[in-house]
């Protein structure tokens, strides 16, 4: 197989590479990249992201929150039983209590 893949950086995303699913394009204003079913990517990025073993980072919340769950940080930080600077903080980079929600 010769295809080349797509990194993929939506939301500041790094580690994302897709193999197919897209179709790059010639437009008036040089390539572009169509991808066929961005709210099924989407999906499956939050699925994998959520269901890691690790402690997701600032990117990968910030990620799930708005491109996944379409929430604000204040709706999401009503949800978790946080105040609103907890979740801007976590998404700035700093740690998350392990207790959130207990």
């Amino acid at each position: 197989m010769n295809k080349k893949m797509l990194h993929y950086t939506d939301g500041g995303l790094e580690n994302i590479w897709l193999v197919d699913g897209f179709e790059v394009r010639n437009t008036p204003y040089g390539k572009g990249v169509a991808i066929h079913d961005i709210d099924g990517l989407t999906k499956t990025i939050c699925l994998a992201l959520t269901g890691k073993s690790s402690v997701l980072t600032s990117v990968e919340f910030r990620y799930v929150r708005s491109a996944g769950m379409l929430i604000s940080q204040v709706d999401l930080a009503l949800m978790m039983g946080v105040d609103a600077q907890s979740v801007a903080h976590w998404e700035g980079g700093g740690q998350a209590a392990a207790s959130v929600g207990r």
